[in-house]
């Protein structure tokens, strides 16, 4: 019965290291050097389990088991050999490799020594079982053994101060189940044999080996050591659902057997027979969804919903227009989903620098480095992943120097960018979440792009204000500074044309003039940019109070009085005793330039006037005034408060000017809580209205008139 156990254990353990050697071997896996040498070892180690259990058969003849002893103790040098090499390929360290190679050769002699009748003379049955005679080299063969324990302890030990992540992981899983397993082995079919003189435990040597399997299989599906987790996975399942079903079927055959004497499964049984191998293939299914179940939450534990990651990733690609946050908050998605212990992305900018942002503690990409690896993607434009780079590959050396495992490109018509991501967590990155990676990217490469631009234009803005300020400050420097001088020549002007310097004939005064008439028009243009500056600054200082609608309005007359006369323009005003809220000296200035405009546009004989009501809807006095000029044409009404805007009357410009006068008496208006709009028809005149808010609610006293004409002045209150 035992040997039945025995038998049916090492076949297991021989089918899985066999399966697992050529699936390590498939896909051009035969290139991995690591992968050569497992599958080595595997062939070796099956050897060593069935030399082993035809040493088990006593009834087979002594020379034959002679023979295959001395393959079992050669064959099990090597597969341990080749087991250490192993170990060494995934230390990674230069050191112990070169240890490997320079014991190489005396471990291979006693390797050799094995297969000869200096380490077993010979093989004889006693209690049912071959014994062997030891020769005088079994002990250096059993130091090798031991030493190449140590070195499988020596190169885990050395090999995790250098190994990180991923290599880390693999060497822990392998090396840790190897360890354990040899130990064992060696103890309970070497050590003891020889020290007690009794072979019972030789029986039980195998079995550890079943430690071994575990751990590599562990290794492969759980830290991608051959890269076939998929399929290593279904075997598992597998292996373990018919395992389940054998075990039930014995049991229920030794269940059968004690419950009806002389009753036993067999093929041969029919009914009883037929019924068992029916509830085993109606639990299979159950079985192996347990199964499937058991091995997904082990070996599966880093899996993720792409539906789910892409809608919380476009999420995050649209909350926010700040790059450093975008980059931020999509590398912590990112590396929390694909399990990866650091994430960021390298983006140039449209200035030839670039800005890099990530994880917490993530690597600073040099920008040198940044553009070795630009090269590389100029020929390769793919997914780079580091673990499948040759080992002396420059790339390969440059991303792990910097903890990085995979590099994705960001290309549009050219490289955008790239995204980092550190070692793995737990295993390694799977197709899919390349494909998910590759999903993402153009997302990302449409909102780094805005990111972009509305960065750009951010920039464009504070320069544009920049800018403005600085117009602002050599519009307010320059005004003074020609208004001084200006000035200056205005009143030496008006020396001149009063003869107080001497007599001035007709041409001279002509002259004058028409100095005097272009230098106060330069003095207002300067005057108008300057109100302009103050009000785009929000400079400009009001100074309010409870006024007279009135004597604002007659005040503002009489500055402008003179003019009207010369022209032989009627000038009259006709308002309600009110006080306005307002201040006096901006009121005044957005009247007289309505009343410029009137004068401009009106021709010798005709008529300006002003009136004022109150409109208690709304609590505010209007002005309105209105001339009999040429009109406005419906078209240009749209422009009409529009700065350096000015309307063509017919086929000509019916005065000169910066267009500036209504753009600042609107703003002026507004600022002083009212509003100003206008109606005109060509040829008939033009109306322009603006509405002040009234200081107290007050009935209309009276009215007063004023009139000026050829000189005169008439007022008349009621």
């Amino acid at each position: 019965m035992w040997n039945i156990i025995i038998i049916s254990s090492d076949s297991l353990v021989a089918v899985c290291l066999l399966l697992l050697a050529v699936a390590s071997l498939m896909k051009r896996g035969y290139k991995n050097p690591i992968n050569r040498l497992f599958s080595t070892a595997s062939v070796l180690s099956t050897f060593l389990l069935i030399t082993m259990d035809i040493s088990n058969q006593a009834w087979l003849p002594d020379q034959f088991v002679l023979y295959d002893m001395h393959v079992l103790f050669a064959v099990s040098f090597a597969a341990i050999f080749m087991f250490v090499k192993l170990i060494a390929r995934l230390a990674n360290d230069p050191k112990f490799n070169l240890l490997i190679k320079n014991v190489s050769w005396p471990l291979w002699i006693i390797c050799a020594v094995g297969a000869t009748p200096l380490v077993i003379t010979r093989a004889y049955v006693s209690n049912n079982t071959y014994i062997p005679d030891f020769g005088p080299l079994i002990w250096p063969y059993i130091l090798g053994i031991v030493f190449m324990i140590g070195l499988v302890a020596y190169g885990m030990i050395h090999g995790l101060r250098y190994a990180k992540g991923l290599a880390k992981r693999q060497l822990i899983s392998t090396g840790l189940g190897l360890l354990i397993s040899l130990i064992i082995v060696i103890l309970l079919g070497l050590v003891i044999p020889l020290l007690t003189n009794s072979f019972s435990t030789v029986n039980f040597s195998t079995f550890p080996f079943m430690i071994l399997v575990f751990s590599l299989y562990y290794g492969v599906v759980r830290y991608h050591l051959f890269d076939i987790r998929l399929a290593t996975v279904r075997t598992l399942t597998y292996v373990l659902s018919l395992s389940v079903l054998v075990g039930l079927y014995f049991g229920l055959a030794a269940i059968v057997s004690k419950t009806f004497k002389g009753v036993s499964l067999s093929i041969n049984q029919g009914p009883i027979s037929l019924v068992v191998i029916l509830v085993l293939l109606l639990i299979f299914q159950p079985v192996k969804l347990l199964f499937d179940r058991l091995t997904n939450s082990i070996f599966y534990r880093d899996y993720y919903k792409s539906d789910e990651f892409f809608a919380r990733f476009n999420q995050i690609l649209t909350s926010t227009t700040d790059m450093r946050t975008l980059l931020e908050r999509a590398s912590v998605e990112i590396s929390t989903t694909v399990k990866s212990e650091q994430a960021f992305f390298f983006i140039n900018t449209f200035n030839e620098h670039y800005i890099t942002s990530g994880t917490t503690r993530h690597s600073q990409l040099p920008k040198d480095d940044a553009l070795k690896l630009q090269e590389v993607y100029s020929r390769k434009k793919g997914v780079i992943v580091a673990p499948m780079l040759a080992e002396d590959d420059p790339v390969r050396h440059l991303m792990l120097k910097h903890g990085i495992e995979l590099m994705m490109p960001l290309f549009q018509s050219d490289v955008v960018g790239y995204l980092c991501l550190g070692l793995h967590q737990t295993s390694h990155y799977t197709t899919r979440d390349i494909k998910v990676l590759r999903t993402i990217a153009d997302e990302s490469i449409v909102a780094i792009h805005n990111t972009l631009s509305v960065e750009e234009v951010k920039k464009s803005n504070l320069r544009l204000r920049q800018m403005d300020q600085a117009k602002d400050e050599f519009v307010s420097i320059a005004g003074h500074e020609l208004r001084t001088p200006m000035t200056i020549i205005r009143g030496s002007v008006s020396l001149l044309e009063r003869e107080q310097l001497g007599p001035v004939n007709d041409k001279q005064k002509q002259i004058l003039d028409n100095m005097n008439r272009n230098t106060k028009a330069l003095i207002d243009l300067v005057n108008d940019m300057l109100d302009l500056s103050k009000l785009e600054s929000d400079k400009l200082q009001l100074s309010f109070s409870n006024t007279s609608l009135n004597q604002l309005v007659k005040e503002s007359i009489e500055k402008i009085r003179l003019l009207y006369e010369e022209k032989g323009v009627k000038l009259t005003y006709s308002g309600v005793h009110v006080k306005v809220k307002t201040d006096p000296d901006k009121f005044e200035r957005i009247l007289l330039n309505l009343l410029s405009n009137a004068y401009k546009f009106t021709d010798a004989g005709g008529s300006v006037t002003i009136t004022s009501t109150i409109n208690s809807d709304d609590n505010t006095a209007m002005v309105c005034v209105t001339d009999t000029g040429v009109g406005i044409p419906a078209e240009a009404m749209g422009i009409l408060f529009k700065r350096f805007s000015q309307v063509d009357n017919y086929l000509h410009r019916q005065s000169s000017g910066t267009g500036l006068g209504l753009a600042i008496c609107k703003e002026l208006i507004e600022k002083l809580d009212g509003r100003i709009w206008a109606k005109s028809q060509v040829g008939e005149g033009s109306s322009f209205y603006f509405t002040m808010p009234i200081a107290i609610q007050q009935e209309v006293a009276g009215a007063a008139t004023a009139a000026i004409s050829s000189g005169q002045t008439v007022l008349n209150a009621a």
